[in-house]
């Protein structure tokens, strides 16, 4: 009999489990309990008060049940044999039964159970007199500890009542201790899912993986238990030293799903990546189960796109093709810079010259527009998701031809390369570029026309439609004020400066072999930027200094103060001649300060260092702590080499304007080799209105 009701026992609970051992679904608990029981019965009670049984014992074989979908359900199948002796008689039942409860689980730590379960079943017992039949009902908790994944130690109360046609054959309590067995046990502690949900991998951007996400992974614990101390790491040994730390997720619940973020701290191995591959990588998982420390690694697929590849999901991107520090680039705009440098009356600003000779020198190097037809921008801009091929700068100076993105990562870089700020311009379908003139927005738009600037924080930039670079800088820059206007009166602008970006977008260290570059001849560097020059102040003097000179008289200011304004705007633009003639009209009284200041200034510029100085002297005997003199007094006294007095005037520039006067640090005549060619560059770095 016993034996048949164990059988009748295994067959359900095995068939029940059979599924879960065999698949890879979520396991949950299956487990065998054997439990010695001691009971004490409580009735029936006979002689008035006395229970009919008195203490007995026996053992429960019992299969139980947690899926791991729902780690807080309990299901329960057992085989009991219970011993009950008559109380104050020899003999007893022998009761044998077999039933199924259903109950609730809770784990407050990972290696404790506390169970809640109720139930009923079939019972037989047995005597001298004889054998019955019912059905009998139970309730019952108990504490659980865990040993290890497949061995537990449980304790645990029960109530009992055994049923009977009229009333009750038997009611007790017992107490239970016994040892349980996880028949998933070997699998536990590896029930762990990973779902990869990786991006494509530009190598351009290798060092932006390490703090910005190359996907994400879905982490799941299939099993009722948590897992502690979990850490993921992701390694890709072809193109990473080692595995990089992801996140460290202390514990995951079961059945707890988590999203984790990849980061991946890639070596430049990645970057001689030429055509699009794929690359074996793996998620490694580190965790303690019950104590015990486990590891898991999954193998994931990584698509590794080409390195000139890119994405305009974010147009900030395009700045990490802007190597500036690229010797090819650094060679080809350092000689542009210093063959220029010295050219001339210095007009507008030296940042301002130094974008027009670099594009002058574009254009006389062959450098052409040409569209992809496989990767146009204007097709692929709008596609986020879309994979263009981008050339680096000295790829384009190699080839002397790019699309406008191409021709624009070029021009960027270039002027980068020699201290120009430049910035990635965007209009639908489109990019160019434009460069910080080294102006304030006030000095900018006394200058230009204010439509053909950008301003940003103050500061005037000057974009370029870098397409049209067959045309000269004055179209380019006429064009792409046209363009600029228009998309930002839209609100369809977008403006990116490329040190910006690469606080996010590093430029990489790209030098390909092979490439020859030749450099136009200083001689044709320079005439094509007096060319190009006398262009733009033809255009640009005339128109100006005919609305300062009405502006002034609307005012209702002086002849003095409208000479002055018109000589300044004359000096900005490098026409020294004129302003000198328009200062020296504006200071004939002898009482007016910033007329006699701005005629030091172009004096200063022209060369005529001891006429500068005195005209400073008689501006400061009428305005003593005019920052402007001041400083022009010191540039002229380094320059004449008087240092006693130079540092008399620092100190009172010092005093009276620490901004200007931590522009030419210039003590005791021991300049640094930066501000000692600043000196002979003869810049003036403001003028007195």
């Amino acid at each position: 009999m016993a034996r048949r009701g164990l059988v009748y026992l295994l067959i359900p609970l095995l068939l029940l489990s059979a599924p879960f051992l065999a698949s890879s679904a979520p396991v949950g608990d299956v487990g065998l309990t054997v439990l010695p029981s001691l009971s004490i019965g409580l009735g029936p009670v006979v002689d008035g008060d006395l229970p009919l049984f008195g203490m007995g014992g026996g053992a429960t074989l019992r299969g139980e049940f947690r899926p791991g979908f729902a780690p807080y359900l309990l299901g329960r199948a057992a085989f009991d044999f219970d011993y009950l002796p008559f109380n104050g008689a020899e003999g007893g039942l022998s009761v044998l039964s077999g039933g199924a409860s259903l109950g609730l689980a809770f784990d407050p730590i990972p290696r404790l159970s506390l169970r809640l379960a109720g139930g009923g079943g079939l019972y037989m017992a047995m005597s001298e007199l004889g054998s019955v039949r019912n059905p009998f009902l139970e309730a019952g908790a108990e504490v659980q500890l865990r040993l290890s994944p497949t061995l537990g130690l449980g304790l645990g109360g029960r109530y009992r009542r055994l049923l009977a046609p009229s009333g009750s054959l038997y009611e007790g309590v017992s107490v239970q201790l016994g040892l349980g067995f996880d028949l998933a046990g070997a699998r536990k502690g590896t029930e762990l899912r990973m779902e990869p949900r990786l991006q494509p991998i530009f190598p351009l951007f290798y060092s932006y993986y390490d703090k910005n996400p190359a996907g994400e992974v879905l982490v799941s614990n299939g099993e009722s238990s948590p897992y502690e101390k979990v850490s993921i790491s992701f390694y890709a040994k072809q193109y990473m030293d080692g595995p990089r730390l992801c996140a460290e997720l202390g514990s995951l619940a079961g059945g707890e799903t988590r999203k984790v973020p990849v980061y991946a701290l890639f070596n430049d191995a990645i970057f001689r990546v030429t055509e699009g591959t794929k690359a074996a990588g793996e998620v490694i998982v580190d965790y303690y189960y019950l104590g015990k420390a486990r590891k898991l690694s999954f193998p994931v697929t990584l698509q590794v796109q080409n390195r000139n590849a890119m994405s305009w999901d974010d147009d900030r991107k395009a700045a990490a093709f802007v190597t500036a520090k690229d010797p090819l680039v650094l060679g080809f705009a350092k000689n542009v810079a210093s063959t220029v440098r010295y050219e001339g009356a210095p007009p507008v600003s030296e940042d301002f010259r130094t974008a027009l000779a670099l594009f002058q020198t574009l254009k006389l190097y062959g450098l052409g527009y040409a569209v992809d037809p496989k990767t146009p921008y204007t097709a692929l801009s709008t596609a986020e998701t879309a994979v263009d091929f981008l050339q680096f700068p000295n790829q384009t100076l190699s080839y002397r031809a790019g699309d406008c993105d191409d021709l624009s990562v070029l021009y960027a870089a270039l002027l980068e390369s020699v201290g120009v700020a430049a910035a990635f311009v965007t209009t639908p379908g489109h990019i160019f570029v434009a460069f910080d003139t080294g102006l304030s927005e006030g000095a900018a738009k006394r200058l230009f026309a204010p439509q053909t600037l950008v301003v940003r924080e103050g500061r005037a930039w000057v974009p370029v439609e870098v397409t049209l670079v067959k045309e000269g800088f004055v179209r380019a820059w006429r064009v792409g004020a046209q363009e600029w206007s228009q998309a930002e009166a839209a609100g369809q602008g977008g403006f990116y400066p490329v040190r910006e970006a690469w606080k996010l977008y590093e430029p990489v260290g790209f030098v390909e072999g092979g490439i020859a570059v030749s450099i136009p001849s200083p001689e044709r560097i320079v005439d094509g930027y007096r060319k190009e020059m006398r262009l733009f102040l033809d255009a640009a003097v005339g128109p100006r200094v005919a609305e300062a000179l009405s502006s002034e008289r609307a005012s209702g200011r002086s002849a003095e103060q409208a000479a002055n304004r018109v000589g300044i705007l004359y000096a900005q633009f490098g026409l020294l001649d004129k302003a000198e003639e328009q200062f020296r009209s504006a200071a004939r009284s002898g009482g007016y300060a910033p007329a006699l200041t701005n005629l030091g200034n172009a004096l200063y510029l022209k060369g005529d260092m001891k006429g500068a100085y005195e005209q400073y002297a008689r501006a400061l005997a009428l305005a003593p702590d005019s920052a402007v003199s001041l400083s022009g007094a010191a540039r002229a006294l380094y320059a004449l080499q008087d240092y006693e007095k130079m540092n008399k005037a620092l100190d009172r520039l010092r005093v009276v304007s620490p901004e200007l006067a931590a522009k030419i640090d210039l003590q005791g005549g021991a300049v640094t080799t930066a501000r000692a060619s600043e000196a002979v560059s003869r810049e003036v770095d403001a003028w007195d209105e």
